[in-house]
């Protein structure tokens, strides 16, 4: 026998062993249903009281930079032997951690420097300067918590409205833009220069910079920014006639948690959209409506979500705001495993009277188990592959999320199916879905209104009974699908789906653009725009020395030097902007390498006589050595996240190529990494994923061909995501990688579904197999996903990047999803499909071997018929094969191989 057939005997004994597991589980839940409702009550209730502990992250740095990235860890390195001076001797390029300040840019339809702007813009210095913060009984104003430099609170840009500069300005003394060796193209812009000199600008920066050199200062600069935030937002805008931007360093934190967290009320109505909708699905009389049990599925995925916010805030996890997604996710996940299982239960309504209450439920576990098991272990598993990710923010997702999503399944196999058995036995005693008392049929009660008739009769079904929308899709596909010119047509459009993909892929951008993380409403988002159009970003690079190094020497200088001759070569830095205590040092009159004591102690002398440098030389305690040591280079202007990231990757570069031990640092290189690690995470983590997908999928699926198409299903739902995001203005970063995580395990749930219903299946050809799997699993799988657009609709009018970026990629998931697995898979199943072979069937294809077996003693009961015999002794029904304990059931009859 080929390693095909050995395939095929893998399978159908692994699916008859994972069928009878599921089938005595399901009878066993149908024996004790008020049990496996009141204790997933209890237990998730319980753990819902976690929530009263839950705690906040709402850092951005934490969240969406790289845990222990090569800058946080250079950071530590310049804590420790740089400190920080920014209440003595503030200086912008010498900070060793990100500044505190207050920003405003002002914008004047004229010349900034009129005379009515320059008033305006004074008055309104004045105004920030009285801005007053309460912390326990004292008020603290700015001069209060300002950085300081030569005991005077540090402004920059603040000279532009002194009157030594207006005057100079307006004499025409002013050069742009170096002016008395300051830079005012830092302050001003939008100018008109006339040579050099400076005549007029419409924009104006203003900085105020704030003491962070102690905890207590850093406390009061947080409290100092709030209150800058909250004045600056309530002034009129009447009063001052320039138009001005502002803008705190904490301001993009804020908003973005702001935004995100007021969108989560929408969950709500989200919930309730998807109740609505399954019970408008699942309607019927009023005896087989299953309305009751669609709002118990969607509950059940409330329980899931509602114990994982509570455990993991009893383990100390901290939510952090892209968490907000997660109901939605699991609620879909929920949703779609609870239309699989009352599809399968509907199966059972063929079996009427033989078969009680735990037989059913025992063939919905055995027909739904697999596919809800599946779908929800690759979707937990994609999760904790997420966890290893180096971004905090997507492992306190994926915790969150993993938790909630085997919670739900958990749910909703305890909880859900102790409901869908109260369900059945309250429609086989005939009694109303409302009131629950006895009802007659509507044929016994002619008489009566046909309103009465309506909304008081009903009579249990005797066969499987769909809805519109779940009898619509498979009968539409069974026509289209199975015909030649329709397979061609499905061919075609999956290879411009993919040719399309790859070309979106070629365009996709990397980084985390802050202007797309706050809604255009918000106070930061014109400020970002307006910051980047004038300003741009330029970026002071420190090169760091912190090990002992003999600076006397002629070869360390003489290395620095090239080393500063190579850094200002870089197309992006400017060399005209170098600034350096021991260059300087070297060149000047004050050198002396008599000995190594005297060149430090000249060193030393020349560093008081020069302030600029004096936070970037530390001496020991003794002043005979440099400890440490630092130089700076000011960048052009790079506003491309990548290019900003390159940057930083390629001055590491050029200092590992020194023979100094030399580092580059800037604050902001910490905001960098991220850019540098999301792709290789990303491919990382999708890789781990999608290989363990493919593992899970051979255990519960075991044939290779079924395997490859899973996979080749992943690949391409996850190809087109990757390719679309960039034609719906998405980048890669580490926002949108979490979605991409997400869309691992769901891209396998559709194609799971399909695949199972073809393998369990009936017929003696591709086309009538791929048939029957469409019959049974188009209606879940449609509305599976309709459900999941409905939950996620309420995203469309969401003013958070974070909800935004999960709607488009959720659209893309479903979109593709569905497509790939109801047009595609089928098409590709009908063409080479497995089939069963020689002497070993499939346990669910009745083979003709299987015929005879089981109905040679009678023929009332031909092979696939409705109808069944219980008063011939000579005619063996299904209620009595199912008591012998050795068949295996599909979704339209029984086989056994040792029937005789």
């Amino acid at each position: 026998m080929g390693c095909y057939s050995a395939s095929a005997v893998l399978y159908n004994r692994l699916q008859r062993w994972y069928g009878e597991r599921f089938n005595s589980y399901g009878q066993f839940v149908g024996r004790h249903e008020v049990v496996f409702i009141v204790l997933p009550l209890l237990v998730f209730g319980l753990l819902g009281l976690g929530i009263l502990k839950m705690e906040y992250e709402s850092d951005v740095e934490r969240l969406y930079t790289p845990i222990n990235s090569q800058a946080a860890q250079d950071r530590d390195k310049m804590k420790a032997s740089f400190p920080d001076r920014t209440g003595t001797n503030y200086n912008t390029y010498s900070l060793n951690v990100e500044d505190r300040y207050g920003e405003i840019i002002a914008i004047s339809e004229g010349n900034i420097f009129s005379n009515t702007s320059t008033g305006d813009m004074r008055n309104l210095v004045d105004t920030i300067k009285q801005f007053e913060v309460d912390f326990e009984g004292r008020t603290l104003h700015y001069s209060d918590v300002c950085a300081r430099a030569s005991d005077v609170c540090v402004i920059s840009g603040g000279f532009l409205l002194q009157d030594d500069f207006l005057s100079s300005l307006e004499q025409r003394n002013v050069t742009y833009p170096l002016w008395n060796d300051v830079d005012i193209s830092f302050f001003v812009s939008g100018v008109n220069v006339s040579g050099e000199v400076l005549q007029s600008a419409s924009v104006m920066k203003l900085t105020f910079h704030l003491r962070h050199d102690n905890d207590t200062m850093q406390e009061y600069a947080l409290l100092w920014e709030d209150a800058f935030i909250s004045n600056m937002s309530s002034l009129s805008a009447t009063f001052f006639p320039i138009g001005v931007s502002f803008a705190t360093s904490q301001s993009l934190g804020d908003e973005l948690n702001e935004n995100t967290n007021g969108d989560v009320f929408w969950f709500s109505l989200s919930f309730t959209l998807l109740i609505t909708y399954a019970s408008f699905v699942s309607g019927g009389d009023c005896v087989s409506s299953k309305s009751h049990v669609t709002r118990a599925g969607v509950m059940a995925a409330g329980f899931g979500i509602l114990g994982s916010f509570g455990l993991m805030s009893l383990c100390g996890v901290k939510f952090v705001n892209i968490v907000g997604i997660m109901p939605f996710l699991v609620l879909s996940v929920g949703v779609d495993d609870m239309f699989l299982m009352v599809s399968a239960w509907a199966d059972t309504n063929q079996y009427g009277d033989d078969w009680d209450i735990p037989k059913r439920l025992g063939h919905t576990f055995r027909l739904a188990g697999i596919g809800m098991t599946i779908t929800s272990l690759t979707d937990l598993v994609a999760f904790l592959v997420g966890y290893s990710s180096v971004f905090l923010s997507v492992k306190n997702f994926c915790l969150y999320t993993g938790t909630a999503i085997i919670f739900s399944y958990i749910a909703q196999m305890t909880f859900l199916a102790g409901c869908l058995a109260v369900h059945g036995h309250r429609v086989e005693n005939s009694r109303h879905c409302v009131t629950c008392q006895p009802v007659l049929t509507e044929e016994e009660l002619k008489e009566k209104s046909c309103m009465f008739r309506c909304s008081c009769s009903g009579k249990p079904p005797r066969d499987r009974e769909d809805s519109l929308l779940e009898r619509l899709p498979p009968l539409i596909l069974n026509k289209y699908l199975l015909t030649i010119g329709g397979k061609v047509l499905t061919i075609l459009m999956f290879l411009t789906y993919v040719g399309v993909s790859l070309w979106g892929v070629t365009k996709l951008e990397q980084g985390l653009f802050l202007e797309n993380l706050v809604p255009p409403t918000s106070y930061y988002s014109s400020y970002s725009i307006n910051n980047y159009k004038f300003y741009g970003t330029r970026i002071p690079v420190s090169f760091v020395m912190t090990k002992n190094t003999n600076y006397y020497d002629e070869n360390v200088t003489g290395n620095f030097q090239v080393l500063f001759q190579k850094i200002g070569n870089d197309d992006n830095m400017n060399n005209a902007t170098q600034i350096c205590g021991l260059l300087d040092y070297v060149n000047s009159p004050y050198v002396n390498r008599s000995s190594a004591s005297d060149f430090v102690t000249n060193f030393k002398s020349f560093i008081n006589a020069n302030s600029y440098a004096k936070n970037d030389v530390v001496f020991s305690d003794s002043a005979n050595t440099i400890t440490a040591l630092r130089c700076h280079m000011i960048s052009m202007n790079v506003p491309d996240s990548m290019d900003q990231a390159n940057l930083m990757l390629r001055m590491r570069h050029l200092a590992a190529e020194s023979p100094l031990p030399v580092f580059p640092y800037h604050p902001t290189f910490i905001f960098f990494e991220q850019f540098v690690s999301v792709l290789p995470t990303v491919l990382q983590t999708l890789g781990i994923a999608v290989a363990v997908m493919v593992i899970l999928t051979a255990l519960f699926l075991p044939h290779p061909l079924i395997v490859g198409l899973v996979c080749i299903n992943i690949l391409t739902i996850l190809l087109g995501i990757f390719g679309f995001m960039s034609l719906w203005g998405l980048s890669l970063s580490s926002i949108t990688m979490i979605h991409l995580i997400m869309s691992v395990g769901f891209s396998i749930d559709f194609t799971v579904h399909v695949s199972t219903a073809y393998m369990l299946a009936k017929g003696k050809t591709r086309d009538e197999r791929v048939k029957h799997a469409i019959i049974h699993a188009a209606g879940p799988i449609f509305n599976g996903g309709f459900s999941t657009f409905i939950g996620i609709l309420t995203l469309v009018r969401s003013q958070s990047y974070v909800f935004q970026s999960f709607f488009k990629i959720m659209i893309f998931v479903i979109v593709f999803g569905m497509g790939n697995a109801v047009l595609l898979m089928p098409v590709i199943l009908s063409l080479v499909g497995p089939m069963p072979k020689g002497d070993h069937p499939s346990p669910h294809n009745l083979s003709e071997q299987g015929d005879k077996n089981i109905y040679k003693v009678g023929d009332e009961c031909a092979p696939g018929s409705a109808s069944r015999s219980t008063s011939s002794v000579s005619t063996i029904n299904r209620s009595e094969l199912a008591s012998t304990g050795s068949f295996a059931v599909s979704n339209v009859g029984y086989v056994s191989t040792n029937v005789t």
